[in-house]
């Protein structure tokens, strides 16, 4: 019980929970940022949620912001759980806490208990101990949130889980770093209540680009500068209090998460080697197709399949988002042809960077590539909870004759062809393969909008906020 009380304890006192080392960094920083996922959960419901999501991204500060409301409500206090995995190492003890906590807290007949577990992907077979609590009926009037970093082993142990998850919709969340649009928000005083507008509408009525020119484009010139610190900082948190009290990336910030995710390689039995290999090699193909053999060249492994395992591990891990060719006849993606990859957040790019023995430059074409990647993927496929290692409605595409659209998204049976050229100077052949090839499109560009017939030309920032 000492143990429990250690991770628990606003049990003695409800006061105690201001004094936790996430709330309190919370407080004291310049970002207090509340992702949206935080009021997707029904916690007056019987439910087993899980909130997957990168390492370093909140998912523990946002646990705790949550029995901190809850203690507001003036939720009886031993009704509220919380226990980190980081030194469980079986599905047995995650068992024995769990009981120990309902065996201690059976008594006070709460009306409703919260258990929060985090980082259960770190147990081996850890939905066997859920299973199990379920099927004892300790499940009842009980809500559960369990965070982890793993999409795969996360999705495998939900799938164990039949009939037990509540009847909640969408019992699986996943939590993202800062967007573009919330890293505005934090780090200026831009407005950005604009009009929005679909991809669809645009390509539909390619003239409402005119009207979003002119509700944007006063903004333009800030939005850019913002967009340029943002595809250097990126959007995790802690790089985001770093930009907001030094104006840039610390090192040391940049040594913080390659850390983290070495760690979780290791713990996976995983070569730091290889991982960094990978990394470079993946950094090095600048968005371009490439095959799993080409991809495996100059790093030292006698497989081209551990350097999948090695990419794979990476996109179920929300670092890194692997993208297929699109069938056009059939509206699938074709895995057996080339692949690309994008890191997810800017700051892992800088991270691969680094790994290279790269220093950060000034040109953010890469970068920009990769935000609207990441971008689309949050935006239109629909179980991100599963990782990003099986895209189904974002792809890319490329002619017989080798010409290439960077990302076309599938909306039913509408497919919305997307190039990016983050340059000063526009010109017809930047969108040609579209043109031709689709006869519509949207080119995101630098700071140019325009219209050619059914090509749009929108820029980034302005693409991202609408």
């Amino acid at each position: 019980m000492v143990d429990l009380l250690i991770f628990n304890p606003w049990w003695e006192a409800p006061e105690r929970i201001e004094s936790d080392r996430f709330i309190m960094d919370y407080r004291e920083s310049n970002l207090r940022w509340q992702p949206k996922i935080k009021e997707e959960f029904m916690l007056t419901q019987d439910a087993v949620y899980t909130l997957r999501g990168p390492r370093q991204v909140g998912k523990t500060t946002l646990i705790k912001m949550i029995v901190g409301e809850l203690l507001k409500e003036k939720v009886a206090p031993r009704a509220i759980f919380y226990y980190p995995c980081d030194l469980i190492s079986k599905a047995a003890e995650l068992f024995q806490i769990i009981k120990q906590y309902y065996e201690f807290s059976k008594p006070f007949k709460s009306k409703r208990r919260y258990v929060f577990i985090d980082e259960i992907s770190l147990v081996p077979g850890w939905q066997n101990a859920i299973k199990q609590i379920i099927d004892l009926g300790w499940g009842q009037l009980t809500t559960f949130i369990l965070t982890g970093s793993s999409a795969v082993d996360i999705k495998r142990g939900a799938e164990r889980l039949p009939g037990r998850r509540g009847q909640v919709p969408q019992p699986d969340k996943v939590m993202m770093p800062l967007d573009f649009r919330e890293f505005v928000k934090k780090c200026s005083e831009v407005p950005i209540d604009f009009e929005h507008f679909s991809l669809q509408a645009l390509l539909k009525e390619p003239t409402l680009i005119e009207k979003i020119r002119l509700q944007t484009e006063i903004f333009l010139p800030r939005l850019s500068v913002l967009l340029e610190n943002f595809l250097t900082t990126g959007g995790f948190p802690l790089a985001v209090e770093s930009f907001l009290k030094k104006g840039d990336l610390s090192q040391d910030i940049i040594e913080t998460y390659l850390t983290v995710i070495r760690s979780d390689f290791e713990k996976a039995k995983k070569s730091r080697i290889l991982l960094k290999q990978v990394l470079v090699r993946i950094f090095s193909t600048g968005g371009s197709p490439v095959s799993w053999q080409s991809l495996a060249k100059t790093i030292d492994t006698p497989s081209y399949n551990t350097v999948r395992e090695y990419s794979e591990l990476l996109a179920d891990s929300f670092l890194l988002t692997i993208l297929y060719f699109l069938e056009r006849n059939k509206k699938m993606a074709n895995p057996n042809k080339m692949k690309k990859f994008y890191f997810f957040d800017p700051l892992l790019l800088n991270i691969a960077r680094q790994e290279a023995g790269l220093i950060p430059k000034q040109d953010f074409s890469l970068s920009a590539e990769s935000a609207v990647a990441a971008h689309l993927i949050k935006k239109f496929e629909s179980r991100l909870f599963e990782g990003f290692s099986s895209t189904e409605k974002v792809f890319y595409w490329k002619s017989v004759k080798g010409k290439e659209v960077d990302f076309i998204v599938s909306q039913g049976e509408l497919l919305i062809p997307i190039e990016v050229k983050y340059q000063n100077i526009i010109s017809r052949s930047d969108y040609a393969t579209m043109k031709r090839s689709f006869g519509k499109g949207i080119l995101v560009t630098k700071n140019t909008f325009f219209i050619d017939e059914n090509i749009v030309g929108i820029p980034e920032p302005v693409f991202f906020l609408l």
